[in-house]
C-alpha cells in the first residue's frame, strides 16, 4: 500500500510541475496567436486525449516530460508531399479538409502537383492536383484541416499562425514561459509553506520540533525541553549546539536535558545519528542508531552503487582496521579528498570488498554541508513571525538557485570535487526522494516540490539545443545578426541533441535503478 501511495504522490508531484511548465509555453503561445496542435503531459503512447478548438489535450503513458506542439517549429508543416495522392473535401468550391486516408469522405481526389499552405503575406492558399479529368487548382481555406482518419484531424498552418512568423519578443517569451512558470510555481509553494515555518530562535537552547523515529523521539524528549549540556560542554544556544556538532568526533555522547526547570537523569552513551556524506553511509536504520560495531544503516549514492547494503559490517578501509563507528569517523576525518577507497565488509558470515570514489570535502562545502553530519533529530524552537513568513519564498528561491549553480559548477568546473554525471538522478532517483520526503510530512513535501520545480526550470534553461535554453540561444543569435538561423540547421541540431539527451537520460535512469537494486 505504501508503494502505491508513493507512486501516486510521485506522479502528482512531477505531473503538476510538468503541467505548469508546459502551461507556461502554451499560455504565451496562444497569447501570441500561435497555433498549438497538441498540449501533452507525459511521453509515449496516448492514454487520454480530448480535442478542444485547435488543440488536442493529451495525457501520455510515461510521466517523464511533456510538450506543446506549436505550428511552424518544423521545416515544413505540410502533412503530404508532391506526387502523393490525397482527397479534398470542398465547400462552395473551397477546400475545407485535406483527407489523407483512403476510406475518408472527400469531394475530389488526385495526385498533388503543387501547393502552398503557408500563404506568406496573406497570399491565397492552394492545392493543385491531377485527376482523370486533368490538372485542377483549388483554393484552400485558411482554417482548413487535415483528416488522418474518421476521428483524428489537425489544423493547417498558414503563416499568421506559425511560430516563426511572430516577433522576436513573442517567440522569446513563449520559450521562456515554461521555465518562468516553474519559478512562479516554486514561489507559490514556498509562499504557502512559509506560513507554517516558524522563525527559529537560535539564541535559545530549547527544542522545537522532534522528528519521528529519531534519537530525540527514542529518548522521549519533548518540545520545550532545554539541551543543557553534551559531554559536559554547556549548551546555552543553538549556536553552541552547532559548534559542538561541528567539532564532535564520536557517535556516542552524554546528554543533560532540563524539563520544567528540573534536570532529567543523564542520558549516557547516546548514539547520535551519524551520516558520513563523503562515503554515502550512516548508522541509522528503522529509527535506531548504534556505534559499538561499524554496522551500516542507510546506504546511498556511490556506496549503494558499489554494492554496500544496510546491515553490512565494515572491517577495513584501505587496510585500516575498523572496529566501530568511532573508527569510521576517525578515518573519514583524516581522509577528506575525493580519492578511491577499498572497503572490506562482512555480510551473512562472508567477507567481501568493494571500491568506490568518495565525494570530496570541496564539493560538500560548496553545497553547504560537511563531511560528517551528526543529528539528534530536533529543530530550534521558534515562533510565528509574519515578516519572516513573507520573506521565506524569496529566500528559499535564492538558496535553491544557488545550490543548482553550485552543483553545475562542481559538475563542469573541474577541480577535485569528485562529483560527476554519474551522481545525477533521473525519475527513478526522484521517486526515491519523493518517497522519503513524503514520510516527513506535507509541508516538507511542498518545499521539496518547490525545490524540484526550480531544478527543472534551471535545467531547461541550460544553453543546450533541444532544451529551452538552447532555443533561446538561437533567438539570441537572430537578435544580434538580424537574421533567423536556418530552420533545417536548427532542427537538425535540436534533433541531434535530443537523441543525445535521451541517451543521457537512459544512462542516468540505469544508474538510479542500479543504486536502487544494490541499495
Amino acid at each position: 500500500m505504501t508503494l502505491i501511495i508513493n507512486i501516486i504522490v510521485f506522479i502528482l508531484v512531477l505531473g503538476i510541475i510538468i503541467l505548469i511548465h508546459e502551461a507556461g509555453h502554451f499560455f504565451f503561445a496562444k497569447k501570441a496567436g500561435i497555433l498549438c496542435h497538441e498540449f501533452a503531459i507525459g511521453m509515449g503512447p496516448v492514454v487520454w486525449q480530448k480535442s478542444d478548438g485547435e488543440t488536442d489535450y493529451s495525457i501520455r503513458a510515461i510521466p517523464i516530460g511533456g510538450y506543446v506542439s506549436m505550428a511552424g517549429e518544423a521545416v515544413s508543416d505540410a502533412m503530404f508531399k508532391k506526387d502523393e495522392t490525397i482527397g479534398l473535401l470542398l465547400e462552395d468550391g473551397i477546400v475545407t479538409e485535406i483527407v489523407l486516408y483512403d476510406e475518408g469522405n472527400f469531394t475530389v481526389s488526385g495526385v498533388v502537383k503543387s501547393f502552398d499552405l503557408y500563404g506568406k503575406n496573406m497570399s491565397s492558399l492552394y492545392i493543385e492536383i491531377e485527376t482523370s479529368s486533368g490538372i485542377e487548382k483549388y483554393e484552400v481555406s485558411r482554417s482548413a484541416k487535415y483528416r488522418f482518419n474518421d476521428k483524428k484531424t489537425m489544423w493547417i498552418t498558414p503563416e499568421e499562425k506559425s511560430f516563426e512568423s511572430k516577433s522576436l519578443w513573442a517567440r522569446f517569451i513563449t520559450i521562456f514561459g515554461g521555465p518562468l512558470m516553474n519559478f512562479v510555481l516554486a514561489f507559490i509553494l514556498f509562499f504557502f509553506a512559509g506560513f507554517f515555518i516558524l522563525q527559529p530562535n537560535y539564541d535559545s537552547n530549547a527544542i522545537g520540533e522532534i522528528s519521528a523515529d529519531s534519537v530525540a523521539s527514542n529518548l522521549e524528549l519533548e518540545e520545550g525541553d532545554l539541551i543543557k549540556s553534551i559531554n559536559g560542554v554547556s549548551i546555552n544556544s543553538w549556536y553552541d549546539l552547532s559548534s559542538f556538532m561541528a567539532d564532535n568526533d564520536s557517535t556516542s555522547v552524554d546528554l543533560v536535558i532540563t524539563r520544567d526547570g528540573q534536570d532529567l537523569p543523564v542520558f549516557s552513551d547516546v548514539d547520535l545519528a551519524t551520516y558520513i556524506q563523503s562515503a554515502g553511509i550512516s548508522n541509522i536504520f528503522e529509527g535506531n542508531t548504534q556505534s559499538d560495531e561499524a554496522i551500516l544503516g542507510q546506504v546511498s549514492g556511490r556506496a549503494a552503487s558499489a554494492g554496500l547494503k544496510t546491515g553490512d559490517k565494515i572491517t577495513k578501509i584501505d587496510l585500516t582496521p575498523i572496529n566501530n563507528w568511532d573508527d569510521l569517523i576517525a578515518f573519514f576525518n583524516t581522509n577528506t579528498g575525493s580519492g578511491s577507497i577499498v572497503v572490506e565488509y562482512e555480510r551473512e558470515g562472508s567477507v567481501d570488498s568493494v571500491s568506490y570514489e568518495l565525494i570530496g570535502l570541496e564539493a560538500l562545502e560548496s553545497l553547504g554541508t560537511s563531511n560528517i553530519v551528526y543529528q539528534i533529530g530536533v529543530t530550534a524552537s521558534g515562533e510565528f513571525n509574519l515578516g519572516y513568513s513573507l520573506l521565506y519564498a524569496p529566500r528559499q528561491i535564492a538558496s535553491d538557485v544557488g545550490e543548482v549553480f553550485a552543483t553545475l559548477g562542481l559538475l563542469f568546473g573541474g577541480g577535485d570535487s569528485g562529483i560527476g554525471v554519474g551522481d545525477l538522478s533521473g525519475p527513478v532517483g526522484i521517486f526515491s526522494l519523493v518517497s522519503r520526503v513524503r514520510e516527513e510530512g506535507f509541508i516538507t513535501l511542498v518545499i521539496f516540490m518547490g525545490f524540484l520545480s526550480i531544478n527543472i526550470g534551471m535545467l531547461n534553461l541550460l544553453p543546450i539545443p533541444a532544451l529551452d535554453g538552447g532555443r533561446l540561444i538561437f533567438l539570441g543569435f537572430e537578435a544580434v545578426t538580424r537574421k533567423p538561423v536556418n530552420k533545417k540547421f536548427e532542427n537538425y541540431v535540436n534533433l541531434l541533441f535530443f537523441f543525445a539527451l535521451m541517451a543521457f537520460f537512459i544512462f542516468v535512469t540505469y544508474n538510479d535503478v542500479f543504486r536502487l537494486i544494490r541499495g
